[in-house]
């Protein structure tokens, strides 16, 4: 191919400056509907090459494309081999390059002419939505997002400033965001002064937050259990599909761990999002329950941690299980160390036994108790587990 002159391109620009406004954009439109087909049929031929194996990652590097995008290309094309309503679609011109990308993360063969006719008419952004909550995430997706969870600290090169960053998985996000703006939005001008930016007034609320985890730091002599912060999360709950906080989709397990120590404010949506009804904020256990529970622990129930601060409520029988709020139903166990997160129904361990007892309560594997040995913890029986004799 032959060098762009500038010349030519100026005079084109100077030559569409005569032309109507009404003309510049219907042109304008056909142009992007040559730009769509030409990107379906480039769909198409990566499809041919990907099942020859014919594929050369670097004719896409070094055409100025990133490998992720490349591997976004890859997986549309892929996608459209199952989807002939969508691929028509897109060879016609309908679907942006965004559209076609979610709307093939969307749909499958059962809804295929479904989204064909919808996609069109939704944004990208809306489609991705979607696509993230069709699937209701497992337990293990939702050990993934924990375990991937970072933060890091670097000073530049004068050490003047500190640098850093990271990522929170789902709920831990939810929670890190609503508290960082709660505390931005507090950090109000004196009367008479003028607000500070948003990105100052962040900064502060994070100093805020270190500056009273050093002033709370307690005695240790001081021996009364405390509750861990409980955060307000509103849980979005659709027709189908997972209920979702801050966007995210969450397995029912994790739900169910939350429901005891957080104030949840329910909202059901319809089909598309929109909110039909909001429920009252409300915390599962009542006060006076959860300080019997703290008065008769003392300390995370978890054998042998003694930690007496970042308690939350734990039901030894999960309520989707058929456990109850009665107190002899529940025992107080820390996040400090991640206990609560490792017990049924999110996690892998129970504690079973009689929480009244300071020795009464007994770690185990969930999966390796017999079925008459959950039916006397008040359990379901373990999949593939039955009773005997």
């Amino acid at each position: 191919m032959g060098l762009v002159n500038t010349t030519d391109v100026l005079d084109r620009a100077d030559g569409l400056r005569g032309r109507e406004t009404s003309w510049l954009r219907a042109r304008r439109a056909e142009l992007v509907c040559v730009q769509r087909q030409a990107r379906a049929e480039e769909l198409a031929i990566v499809a041919v090459l990907d099942e020859r194996d014919a594929l050369d990652m670097c004719d896409a590097a070094q055409s100025g494309v990133s490998a992720r995008a490349e591997r976004e290309t890859l997986e549309t094309a892929r996608a459209l081999e199952s989807l002939p309503a969508i691929a028509e679609a897109a060879a016609e011109g309908r679907l942006s390059n965004e559209q076609l990308v979610e709307v093939t993360q969307l749909a499958d063969e059962t809804t295929d002419a479904e989204w064909a006719e919808r996609a069109p008419n939704v944004s990208p952004v809306d489609l991705r939505r979607m696509a993230r909550t069709k699937d209701k995430p497992t337990v293990e997706e939702s050990w993934r997002r924990r375990e991937a969870r970072a933060f890091w600290m670097k000073w530049n090169a004068a050490h003047t400033m500190l640098r850093f960053g990271g990522e929170l998985p789902d709920v831990m996000g939810a929670e890190f965001e609503q508290t960082i703006n709660e505390l931005v939005d507090k950090l109000r001008p004196g009367k008479g002064g003028t607000w500070d930016t948003r990105a100052h007034r962040g900064a502060d609320a994070l100093l805020s937050i270190c500056r009273r985890a050093r002033s709370t730091d307690r005695d240790e002599s001081d021996h009364t259990p405390t509750l861990a912060p409980q955060p307000n999360l509103q849980v979005v709950v659709p027709p189908v599909g997972p209920a979702t906080i801050a966007g995210v989709p969450i397995p029912d397990a994790k739900l169910e761990q939350l429901r005891a120590n957080s104030t949840i404010e329910l909202i059901l949506v319809d089909d598309t999002g929109a909110p039909v009804a909001i429920g009252r904020k409300h915390t599962a256990l009542s006060a006076k329950i959860i300080r019997s529970v703290l008065a008769r622990d003392g300390h995370c129930r978890w054998p042998g941690c003694d930690a007496r601060i970042g308690l939350e409520i734990h039901h030894l029988v999960p309520r989707s299980w058929g456990g109850t709020d009665d107190i002899s139903s529940l025992a107080a166990v820390c996040n400090l160390h991640r206990h609560h997160e490792q017990l049924v129904p999110h996690g892998p361990y129970a504690l079973v036994g009689n929480p009244n007892q300071p020795d009464g309560l007994d770690l185990t594997l969930y999966a390796e108790l017999s079925a008459e040995e959950a039916l006397r913890y008040g359990l379901p029986p373990p999949a593939g587990r039955r009773r005997t004799g």
